[in-house]
C-alpha cells in the first residue's frame, strides 16, 4: 500500500511502484481533459474564497514545509501570512501519525515514537493571531484499508480516545477536532466495511463530544469519480457510514489535485455530498486541492502548485454547494513557484 521512507530526519508515505505504468497515463488524459473544461467555461475569477489552509508538522507523503523544529516566532510569522491571506482557520492534520512512529506533543501513551513538539508553539501562535483551529488527532491509515474486523476498529477507536484524552490538556487553544484517518467510497457498497466504519466513527465522536460537547468534529475523505452511475452509491455509502454519528463538517477533498476526478464531474459529485449533508444534518465544507501531481511520479517531489486556473475552476464548481472553502497546505502552495497562483486567488 505504501513504502515508509526517512528523508531529512524523518519519515514519508511513498506509493509502491506503479509497473503498469497506468498511473501516468491517468494523469494525462485527465490534465487534458481539466484543459478542456477551461477552455469551455472560460473561469475569469473566483466566485469565493479559500478562507481555510490545513498545517501540520510535516507533509506525510511529500516534501513540502517542515515545521518540525518552528519555534513560536517562526508559527507566528507563518500563520500570519495565511491571516493575510484572509483566511480565519487552520486545520492541523495529525497530532501523530501511526505508522510513521512520530508524534508532534510531549505524549506519556505514545512515547515509543519519535516525538518532536510542534502543537505547542502552534497553539499559542494561532491563539495570539484570533485563528480558530480543527486540532487533528491519531493519523493512520486504518480507514484505507480494504478488510476492517472488530479487533482492528477497537484498537483504533481506542488509541484514538487515547489521544484525544491527552490533546485535552490544550482545551481553550482549539475548537475543533478533526479526525485524521482519510478514507473514500472504494465504488461498490460494502455493508460489513459500512458497518465498521459507523461504528468507529459514531463510538469515537460520541466519546469526543461527551468529553466536550463545544468541540466541532470535521472529516475530510477523498472523493473519486465512478462512471455508470456509481456516484449515487456513494452517497448511499456514506449514509450509511455517517447514520447516527454525531459528526459537525463534512470537508471532502475535491481530489483534483490527486488525479481522483475531474473538472467536469465535479458538479456530480457535489451533488450527492450535498444530499448526504441535508440527510444528516451536517455542515458542507470544499477541501479544494490547490496542487497537481508532478514527474517523476512515486517520489517525494511529485508535488506542485496548480496551475491557477485550474483552481478558479474547482472553486467555481463548488461555490453553489459549500459553505467555506478549506485547502490543503497554504503555506507551500502560495509561495515560492506558488506566487502565481495565489496572486490570482487573493489579490
Amino acid at each position: 500500500m505504501y513504502i515508509i521512507s526517512e528523508i531529512d530526519g524523518h519519515k514519508l508515505f511513498l506509493p509502491p511502484p506503479n509497473p503498469s505504468g497506468s498511473g501516468p497515463a491517468k494523469w494525462r488524459n485527465n490534465v487534458r481533459a481539466n484543459l478542456e473544461f477551461i477552455e469551455k467555461n472560460s473561469p475569469l475569477r473566483p466566485k469565493s474564497r479559500i478562507t481555510g489552509s490545513f498545517i501540520y508538522a510535516h507533509p506525510p507523503n511529500y516534501q513540502g514545509v517542515c515545521t518540525l523544529d518552528f519555534t513560536h516566532g517562526d508559527w507566528v510569522r507563518e500563520l500570519r501570512k495565511l491571516k493575510n491571506l484572509g483566511m480565519d482557520t487552520v486545520i492541523f492534520q495529525a497530532a501523530l501519525w501511526n505508522e510513521l512512529e512520530e508524534c508532534y506533543y510531549p505524549s506519556e501513551e505514545f512515547r515509543n515514537y519519535r516525538t518532536w513538539n510542534v502543537l505547542e508553539p502552534m497553539l499559542r501562535a494561532a491563539s495570539e493571531l484570533g485563528l480558530k483551529v480543527f486540532l487533528g488527532g491519531y493519523g493512520s491509515v486504518t480507514c484505507w484499508m480494504d478488510k476492517l474486523d472488530k479487533a482492528l476498529v477497537e484498537n483504533e477507536k481506542r488509541r484514538q480516545l487515547k489521544c484525544f484524552q491527552e490533546l485535552m490538556r490544550y482545551k481553550g487553544l482549539f475548537h475543533g477536532f478533526y479526525f485524521a484517518p482519510e478514507s473514500a467510497f472504494p465504488g461498490e457498497r460494502d455493508s460489513r466495511r459500512e458497518a465498521f466504519l459507523r461504528t468507529l466513527y459514531g463510538e469515537l465522536f460520541q466519546e469526543i463530544k461527551s468529553i466536550d460537547s463545544s468541540l466541532q468534529i470535521l472529516m475530510s475523505p477523498a472523493t473519486f469519480y465512478y462512471p455508470d452511475g456509481r456516484m449515487r452509491l456513494m452517497g448511499e455509502a456514506w449514509n450509511a457510514f455517517l447514520q447516527g454519528v454525531p459528526l459537525d463538517i463534512l470537508a471532502p477533498q475535491d481530489s483534483i489535485g490527486c488525479n481522483c476526478i475531474t473538472l467536469e464531474h465535479q458538479d456530480e459529485a457535489y451533488r450527492n455530498w450535498k444530499s448526504v449533508c441535508t440527510e444528516n444534518k451536517i455542515h458542507l465544507w470544499a477541501n479544494i486541492e490547490v496542487f497537481d501531481l508532478c514527474e517523476p511520479f512515486g517520489t517525494a517531489h511529485a508535488r506542485c502548485p496548480a496551475l491557477p486556473e485550474r483552481v478558479i475552476a474547482q472553486i467555481n464548481n463548488a461555490a453553489p454547494y459549500v459553505e467555506k472553502m478549506i485547502t490543503w497546505e497554504g503555506l507551500y502552495y502560495f509561495s515560492g513557484a506558488g506566487e502565481t497562483l495565489r496572486k490570482r486567488l487573493f489579490e
